[in-house]
């Protein structure tokens, strides 16, 4: 089974492997891997960033869990999303009781300034001038807490520690002959402008003494790389300065020019600020809503993987990312009709569709035969797969102040801008939901789409099955049926 390694670092790591998430949701296929296992790297513990994604990929990960048999590709939930601990399972290594079963690396000993993370009192005087030389004053005092605060200076430092943690050593020791390694950063930053270079030179090390160097060594890496895309307000109180991140991104790039060995492809990404957004430095308020430079940056992602081993391996690749058309509404039409259109178009679409149906028609339909045959009614209330569901899908028990859904990321990419806004929200009228793609009427002004229409499609396709086969075939019919849908009747597909 390929496994690739998603290394999210960073807020904005976070930020795009949660679009990532909702395209792995919406069936969008990931090529030449069984499996991903983000593993999301940020100093700052409470991070809002982090924790909605944690969040998202736990709910994820336990919808995945009870579709048996799995999903085939294409449709929902297709693939296998795991945290790096439940890999001892299938890699037969036994886990270091310090791995723990979560979603991000566990730093420590991080409540507390540079200055006593570097033990500086302790240090001989010669070191303490070259620290001094290094870091200035404000940069020592600075509590560690949350983040580096855009000092990629001091994320250098601290990240070191991941080299020798036992969370790299297992991922190591179990890498195996076919899986790849992604790193999802920015490059204007603290955290993830340090993390990105020096977790490939840690990982892609010759004379490195990680279990499995030769695999390592071998294994195609790639990198996104996210430029800056928004601005935050002003704030004399903040050690954060939006009117530095071009600086700082033309140091990161000169130094990356000359310090990337070994990668094969890296990805970049980036557009004119549009909106400002709060200031911030940490915690759990730092949760900025969803942006389009995220969703494009998870489908750097999907084109890594569905390059050949052997091509990637050749030399070092580099690619960027242009819309067909430069609006400031993205709609599917504004895609590239060879490549990321077919890509997402259909998949998210059919995945509107799914939560459309269940939030609009099924209630009205919940004594169908498609209903009745996996006992439906009662199940989407008290069913913990469809709690779940429901979670993921609309605003339903999220954890306070940190909507999950799928619906409040579209929400937040439609509010933001550039505007990501390919479907009417709240729309519950099928022909309507797709912008600038909409179905034309039929005789007499009657809809295309119509609920029996979808209706009968699902009566056909919902057998009697056992509750715990429920949940599986559940997803497969509703996967089947949509694609079927957008398939026959929604244009430009």
């Amino acid at each position: 089974m390929a496994t690739l390694y998603v290394f999210g670092i960073g807020g904005t790591g976070a930020r795009v492997i949660r679009s990532l998430t909702m395209l792995l949701a919406a069936g969008v296929e990931m090529q030449n891997c069984d499996r991903v296992v983000p593993i999301l790297i940020d100093p700052d513990a409470l991070n809002g960033d982090k924790q909605r994604t944690i969040e998202l990929l736990k709910t994820y990960q336990r919808l995945r869990s009870q579709l048996q048999p799995a999903p085939e590709a294409g449709q929902f939930f297709h693939t296998e999303v795991a945290t790096l601990a439940s890999l001892a399972s299938t890699s037969g290594q036994v886990r270091d009781p310090r791995v723990k079963e979560t979603f991000e690396y566990n730093f420590s000993g991080m409540d507390e300034p540079l200055r006593d993370y570097l033990h500086y009192h302790a240090l001989p005087v010669e070191s303490r001038h070259l620290v001094d030389l290094l870091f200035d004053k404000k940069n020592l005092d600075e509590n560690l807490k949350v983040g580096f605060k855009g000092s990629p200076n001091v994320g250098s430092v601290v990240l070191n520690q991941l080299s020798t943690s036992p969370e790299i050593d297992f991922f190591a020791n179990g890498f195996g002959p076919d899986d790849r390694v992604f790193f999802i950063s920015s490059i204007f930053g603290g955290t993830g402008a340090a993390g990105f270079p020096l977790l490939l030179k840690n990982l892609r090390n010759p004379a490195g003494k990680l279990p499995k160097q030769d695999r390592l060594n071998a294994a195609p890496m790639g990198a996104l790389t996210v430029l800056p895309y928004f601005d935050l307000k002003s704030d004399e109180t903040s050690a954060i300065d939006s009117n530095t991140f071009i600086t700082k991104t033309k140091a990161a790039l000169a130094y990356y020019q000359r310090n990337l060995p070994g990668l094969n492809a890296l990805y970049y990404v980036g557009d004119q600020a549009k909106k400002q957004q709060e200031n911030r430095e940490g915690g759990g308020q730092q949760r900025n809503d969803a942006h389009f430079v995220e969703v494009v940056g998870a489908l750097a992602v999907f084109d890594f993987m569905r390059h050949p081993a052997a091509t990637l391996l050749q030399d070092t690749h580099y690619y960027e990312y242009g819309l067909e058309r430069d609006d400031q509404d993205v709609q599917f039409q504004s895609f590239d009709p060879g490549q990321t259109r077919p890509l997402i178009g259909a998949a998210l679409t059919e995945f509107e569709f799914f939560a459309t149906w269940l939030e609009h028609h099924f209630p009205d339909t919940d004594d169908a035969v498609y209903a009745k045959n996996i006992g439906l009614k009662s199940a989407w209330q008290t069913g913990a797969f469809y709690r779940d569901l429901r979670r993921f899908l609309f605003d339903y028990n999220s954890p306070e102040g940190q909507p999950i859904s799928f619906s409040a990321w579209l929400r937040e990419l439609q509010g933001n801008a550039r505007r990501f806004a390919p479907f009417r929200l709240g729309e519950a009228d099928f022909d309507k939901i797709v912008v600038g793609q909409e179905a034309k009427k039929g005789f007499f002004n009657s809809d295309v789409i119509s609920r029996s229409y979808v209706r009968e499609r699902l009566d056909k396709q919902l057998r009697k099955v056992t509750d715990a086969e429920a949940p599986g075939e559940f997803i497969r019919a509703f996967s089947d049926v949509m694609h079927e849908v957008v398939t026959e009747k929604v244009p430009g597909f």
